[in-house]
């Protein structure tokens, strides 16, 4: 067994206590703290209100490389496209419309969600990429063109969302809430 199968194997197998996330990125396990309400709060909203025949699934698995395969917060994905139960746990890109995270307070989870899972969901193939910051209370959604993401709506909480074609449904954002901000001292 090569030494990434058996670290896939041993993370497969990992029993997390509650309250903890694993990611394998570039190689390496990446545990964290599950997020909070407010991080939580948009994804739910997602999953309640994406219409038919689309679904949108909360903290999947996807393998887009041997060594990568982040847990996004979300997938959005035709219903007929769900893989049955024998499939492996983590979704293979071409069945995803649309991923979606919520970016965290931590300078390393930031630059994860902004640059680096860009990146890779890019060279996926993953056609729309919505981002959704509660640092400053705003979402952007970005399209592949070519091999690149290029933002092509953004607004603030309150604002609809629109989803690009083949989605092209509608989602309120007014119940979201952007993070509290840490007072010094």
């Amino acid at each position: 067994m090569s030494r990434m199968n058996a670290l896939i194997k041993a993370w497969h197998e990992l029993d997390l206590p509650d309250g903890l996330h694993v990611e394998l990125l570039d190689g390496e396990l990446v545990m964290r703290a599950n997020p909070g309400h407010l991080h939580d709060l948009p994804v739910r909203n997602l999953v309640r209100h994406t219409p038919e025949p689309f679904e949108t699934w909360y903290e999947r698995g996807l393998f887009l490389a041997d060594d990568y395969r982040p847990r996004a917060d979300a997938v959005i994905i035709r219903s007929e496209d769900i893989p049955g139960d024998d499939a492996d746990a983590d979704w293979p890109p071409q069945i995803v419309l649309a991923v979606v995270e919520t970016v965290s307070t931590t300078p390393t989870a930031i630059k994860r969600d902004w640059d680096d899972k860009r990146l890779r969901y890019a060279a996926a193939g993953i056609p729309v990429y919505l981002i959704i910051d509660p640092n400053d209370a705003t979402w952007h959604v970005l399209e592949l063109d070519g091999s690149q993401y290029v933002e092509t709506g953004k607004g603030v909480f309150g604002q609809e969302i629109t989803f690009p074609e083949p989605m092209g449904f509608t989602v309120q954002t007014a119940s979201w809430h952007p993070y509290r901000r840490r007072s010094d001292g």
